[in-house]
C-alpha cells in the first residue's frame, strides 16, 4: 500500500470515528394541538409503587371512568376529579382499588389524568399511579374519549361511562 492510500485510510478512520457519536437530529415533532392539556410528569415515586402493584407502563385496565356515573349508557363530564372504578380483568389485577384523577373537557374530547390508587388496605390513603384516558372502542391516538358537546356549558358528552386507563410513564 501506498503512503498516500495509507494517509487517506487512516484520516477516513478518524474522520469515521469523530462522526459516529452524532446523532441526528430528531425530527421536528408535530405542534400539540391547543385543546390538549399540557405534557406532564408522572407523581414522583408513581413507577415504584405501580410496579409493587404488578403493573408496568403499556398495562390496560379497564375502568368506569366516574364512580358517581357507574350507570349503563351516555355520561355527562367536566373539568373535574373523578374516582374511576376498574372492572372485567381490570378489577382482577386490582382488586378492590379505586383509581383518581382529573378530567379535562373540550368540546370534542374528554381527557383523563390518573395520578393515584386507593387500595382497600390502606383506608382513605392513596398510592402514585400514572397513567391516561382512552377510548377502549375506536380511540387509537391517545386523546382521551370521543364526545360531544353538551347544552350545559363546560360539560361534554359521552356515549357510554366506560374507558380504559393506559398505565404511562409519562403524561403525553
Amino acid at each position: 500500500m501506498r503512503a498516500s492510500s495509507r494517509w487517506l485510510a487512516a484520516w477516513l478512520v478518524a474522520v469515521g470515528g469523530v462522526g459516529c457519536g452524532h446523532t441526528k437530529d430528531e425530527a421536528p415533532k408535530p405542534e400539540r394541538p391547543k385543546w390538549m392539556p399540557p405534557e406532564g410528569t408522572c407523581p414522583k415515586g408513581s413507577l415504584v409503587q405501580m410496579d409493587r402493584l404488578g403493573l408496568k407502563p403499556g398495562d390496560k385496565i379497564p375502568v368506569i371512568v366516574d364512580a358517581i356515573q357507574d350507570h349503563p349508557g351516555p355520561a355527562r363530564y367536566n373539568y373535574s376529579f373523578v374516582i374511576a372504578l376498574p372492572r372485567e380483568e381490570g378489577e382482577t389485577k386490582l382488586p378492590g382499588a379505586r383509581i383518581g384523577g382529573r378530567l379535562y373537557v373540550t368540546k370534542h374530547r374528554v381527557f383523563g389524568r390518573y395520578d393515584r390508587v386507593f387500595l382497600p388496605e390502606s383506608g382513605a390513603m392513596s398510592v402514585p399511579f400514572c397513567g391516561i384516558l382512552l377510548d377502549a372502542r375506536w380511540d387509537r391516538d391517545g386523546e382521551g374519549l370521543i364526545a360531544y358537546p353538551s347544552p350545559m356549558k363546560g360539560f361534554s358528552v359521552v356515549q357510554d361511562n366506560t374507558g380504559v386507563i393506559l398505565v404511562v410513564d409519562q403524561y403525553p
